[in-house]
């Protein structure tokens, strides 16, 4: 009996992350899975340090504890890269400038 239930269990989780996958897939509009997906990120995120360096090698400033940054690697071409540090500031870095994202 209780061999059923784990089977039965299992194939129920299997189903219900089927129809959720369809469903976000399919029924979601593009904003709405961008939504959902900017709250999962949010949820999820990293705690980096970002660096910035001057062209001769030297750091300029340095930030802990970001939580996510945001370039124009996308679909939108953004010419700068931007975060939110700690104490929720937001810094905007232009592309031309020379930063490390690392992972703490």
């Amino acid at each position: 009996m209780k061999k059923k239930l784990v089977v039965a269990g299992a194939i129920l989780t299997v189903l219900a992350i089927g129809i959720g996958y369809l469903y976000f897939r399919y029924y979601f509009t593009y904003e709405q899975k961008n939504i959902v997906q900017r709250k999962i990120e949010t949820f999820t995120g990293q705690n980096l340090t970002v660096t910035i360096f001057g062209f001769d090698g030297r750091i300029i400033k340095r930030w802990e504890n970001v939580k996510k940054i945001t370039s124009g690697v996308g679909e939108r071409n953004f010419t700068y890269t931007y975060f939110f540090t700690s104490d929720n500031r937001y810094v905007q870095i232009p592309n031309s400038v020379w930063y490390i994202a690392e992972e703490e």
